[in-house]
């Protein structure tokens, strides 16, 4: 997967975004987010690591997993985390599958990326999968996506229950499914 010109462009405006904090800082949008410092993290779409960067200074003892599809931007968090000193990131490329165990992520966040996931049930599902019972799975809302669209789309899939709002963010926790057994005798 070759980084586009669009891409590139708009890794760059990430960049300036974090820098200048306009329209937002995803330090301070990280605040609002119960996490502790030894928490497991998914962060969904890392792109540049706007969000990846400031969780590892929250995150000191557990570890932040960046997702990424573009072999670039995966590459740009490991130079931002290798100049910083930080250990304790670990990249994946993919567009959906995170090879991690079940059940091992405290919190997966998708922010800003549920608009370019071409299959979000099957992102979700994967969410739900990795998600600890009492994890949860944060999204944030935005010009791409507006918040009716992701209680929508959090109603479909049937996996999430909403827990609150922060400002943008819409965390949700993991609805317990209960499978139907057959009891009929044969």
């Amino acid at each position: 997967m070759n980084v586009t010109i669009k891409d590139y462009v708009m890794y760059m405006l990430l960049r300036m975004r974090d820098i200048v904090g306009y329209p937002f800082k995803p330090k301070k949008e990280l605040k609002k987010l119960k996490i502790r410092k030894d928490d497991t993290i998914l962060d969904f779409g890392c792109g540049v690591g706007s969000f990846t960067i400031p969780l590892a200074q929250i995150i000191t003892k557990g570890t932040i997993y960046a997702l990424d599809k573009q072999r670039y931007a995966t590459e740009t968090v490991e130079r931002r985390a290798i100049r910083k000193g930080i250990q304790n990131i670990k990249t994946i490329i993919s567009e959906g599958d995170t090879s991690l165990e079940n059940e091992t992520v405290d919190v997966a966040m998708l922010f800003g990326v549920l608009p370019e996931i071409k299959d979000k049930e099957r992102v979700l599902n994967e969410m739900y999968r990795i998600l600890k019972p009492e994890g949860f799975l944060s999204t944030r809302f935005c010009f791409h996506i507006s918040k009716e669209e992701i209680i929508e789309l959090m109603e479909k899939t049937g996996l999430f229950t909403f827990m609150e709002q922060k400002g943008k963010i819409l965390n949700y926790r993991k609805k317990e499914i209960i499978k139907e057994i057959d009891l009929s005798v044969e």
